[in-house]
């Protein structure tokens, strides 16, 4: 008897279980380097944007080329604005320095997300634009919307914090309000 009631215990328990296959967790792994190497490229970018928009050094970093990083930061913010599906949510078994937070929050992830890419959409304009004023505040507040996102879905080691919140904080250009 006691055999039978552990095995319908077990039985219940596992019953909502979902069933992962390997080509689910491969998949889920790519998203994730997908995901990891756009933010890696996306700083990239914005470090080196920050020189031309503060105009604090005379660099061979010119309109063009800063005109390609914000396009580029754009672009990058738009194609991983899909790489957030619940199948790579792995963040519980340390795949991933997303926190849960991202997929138990999706609309606020949301908000700051297109607030990102808003941001984004005003540095390329205001750069193409020439609008020196409009530059500075279109990077001001791309770096708080990424560091908003960050200090609330993103899991860091204690020796990341002080690059994390260097950079993503707007902190890159002098008087960020």
């Amino acid at each position: 008897m006691n055999r039978i009631l552990t095995s319908l215990i077990v039985f219940a328990f596992l019953l909502p279980c979902k069933v992962v296959n390997s080509s689910e967790i491969k998949e889920a792994f790519h998203i994730i380097e997908l995901r990891k190497t756009a933010m890696q490229s996306l700083w990239h970018r914005i470090k080196r944007l920050s020189p031309y928009v503060e105009l604090k050094e005379k660099v061979e970093y010119n309109k063009d080329l800063a005109t390609d990083d914000a396009k580029e930061v754009l672009t990058l913010i738009k194609k991983t604005r899909g790489l957030w599906a619940d199948s790579s949510n792995l963040s519980s078994k340390g795949f991933t320095n997303a926190t849960p937070a991202v997929w138990a929050l999706p609309n606020y992830f949301e908000k700051l997300y297109g607030s990102a890419e808003s941001s984004a959409l005003d540095l390329q304009n205001a750069i193409i634009n020439d609008d020196i004023e409009g530059t500075v505040a279109a990077m001001c507040n791309l770096g708080k919307s990424c560091g908003t996102c960050h200090a609330n879905f993103r899991r860091l080691l204690t020796s990341q914090l002080t690059n994390e919140v260097s950079g993503w904080s707007g902190k890159y250009i002098n008087n960020c309000n």
